[in-house]
């Protein structure tokens, strides 16, 4: 988490910072990100950095956090562009930043997400989201399923968060990283989504 120090910076400063940081992060795979051209693109000392951050780890926890905080506020456009449908939303979401990346700005999220994703092919990204909220994100996914009439059984709501997390991120980055597969990739990820919305029952 960064430390009070960073919050307290000016805005300005701050922004060439994070501008710097995510321009390396988007350049070079984790493994080969480097913490002295981050300093030299945001002007500052090593020293200074260690005084935002605990090392490389923590940085990109940090901007993974933003992305999160970012595609939340997208997914809520999009549960009222589909009516409130919780599982049209998650299809809009997918479309959405398969079409931004394929039109990219740089200091767009979606721009941001697709690089880091192709760049990272084999890192866990689960080892940097601890800084999530994941109790706060369960919740919240929880009302909008039961919003939906779907049954989320008490003490199965990040279970249930998992399982969306698990079936959007495995087909959005299958869709980022082949092109020419991206109507396969959406296509599994709605039948997946279909099953989840029906429920698994025995058979007659």
């Amino acid at each position: 988490m960064p430390s009070a120090t960073f919050f307290h910076l000016p805005q300005e400063k701050r922004e060439r910072f994070l501008t710097a940081a995510w321009a390396e992060f988007t350049a070079h795979s984790y493994g080969e990100v480097s913490i002295n051209r981050i300093i030299q693109g945001a002007s500052i000392s090593r020293g200074s950095f260690y005084q935002y951050f605990s090392g490389k780890s923590d940085l990109f926890a940090y901007l993974l956090k933003t992305i999160y905080e970012a595609v939340s506020q997208s997914f809520l456009a999009q549960m009222t562009a589909h009516g409130n449908d919780f599982f049209e939303a998650i299809l809009g979401m997918f479309d959405l930043i398969l079409w931004q990346s394929a039109y990219p700005r740089e200091d767009q999220l979606q721009m941001r997400i697709g690089r880091l994703f192709r760049l990272n092919a084999d890192l866990d990204f689960t080892q940097f989201t601890e800084q999530l909220d994941l109790d706060t994100m369960a919740r919240l996914t929880r009302r909008l399923l039961e919003h939906q009439g779907c049954q989320v059984e008490d003490g199965q709501e990040r279970a249930v968060l998992h399982c969306l997390l698990s079936m959007g991120l495995t087909n959005l980055v299958g869709a980022l990283r082949c092109g020419d597969q991206q109507t396969m990739f959406r296509e599994q990820l709605q039948t997946q989504l279909t099953i989840l919305r029906r429920g698994l029952r025995p058979a007659n």
